[in-house]
């Protein structure tokens, strides 16, 4: 992660985080990915370090799954290529992923009331430099999709919460490519509670699909994971499609 820093955490939860922006009004775009350095550890050896109790079947329950009979999630490595998802990426950084879902603007002390100068932009810059210099901070929140440990990408939530004080860094394409291979992190993101649930779905399928250069497969899958996902909500659904179109 040797970019610059485009934020740093300031508070964090296993499902949740929030970071101070390192340039006022400039938090990282609604919906985009981004990623904090994690230090966790896997197991390396995943499911296979599962051992079966004593007394029980010797089959092994997973068999079915990884032999392709059954699926956790829709996969959109296995639609488009029929590979196996879980691939090992050797250069691949240890970190916490995470989708951008709000940004504020505001005072630094939230004890502070700000008032209103009745100046154009340029005229608050030059007479009250100190508004951008120590008054005021831009900070944004991001919901956890899921971590890469071992060179490998889960989407589920990691052991722990990212670090205070961390750097927060845009994920690369390539990135965002991995951790979207597999749809299971619409569902976090659908099930998260925020008014804005269905504008960041939507946004981070439009971010995931111009990572990959505009793909009509990915969006293809994207769109089944949703119709199954909302099949007892089909005004919420079309209400996802017609933003992801736009």
């Amino acid at each position: 992660m040797g970019e610059e820093a485009i934020g740093e955490v300031i508070e964090a939860s296993t499902t949740e985080f929030a970071a101070e922006s390192r340039e006022l009004h400039a938090p990282p775009a609604f919906g985009s990915f981004v990623k904090v350095p994690w230090d966790g550890e896997e197991n390396p050896q995943g499911l296979s370090a599962i051992q079966l109790q004593p007394g029980s079947s010797e089959e092994d329950p997973f068999d079915s799954f990884r032999r392709g009979a059954g699926s956790f999630g829709v996969s959109y490595q296995d639609i488009i290529e029929g590979g196996e998802p879980d691939e090992t990426h050797p250069g691949l950084s240890p970190a916490i992923y995470a989708v951008v879902h709000q940004a504020t603007t505001g005072p630094a002390d939230s004890g502070r009331r700000l008032r209103a100068y009745w100046k154009d932009e340029k005229q608050l810059s030059e007479e009250q430099p100190e508004l951008s210099e120590w008054l005021l901070v831009t900070s944004f929140s991001a919901i956890v999709i899921g971590y890469s440990a071992n060179g490998r990408v889960r989407q589920f939530v990691p052991p722990r919460p990212p670090k205070l004080h961390l750097p927060v860094h845009p994920c690369t394409p390539e990135e965002i490519r991995l951790i979207t291979r597999r749809m299971d992190f619409l569902r976090t993101l659908s099930n998260f509670r925020t008014a804005s649930s269905e504008e960041v779905v939507a946004a981070c399928i439009r971010e995931a699909n111009a990572a990959r250069g505009g793909d009509f497969e990915f969006l293809v899958a994207a769109g089944k994971e949703l119709a199954n996902l909302f099949k007892d909500d089909y005004d919420r659904l079309q209400a996802i499609m017609r933003r992801v179109a736009l």
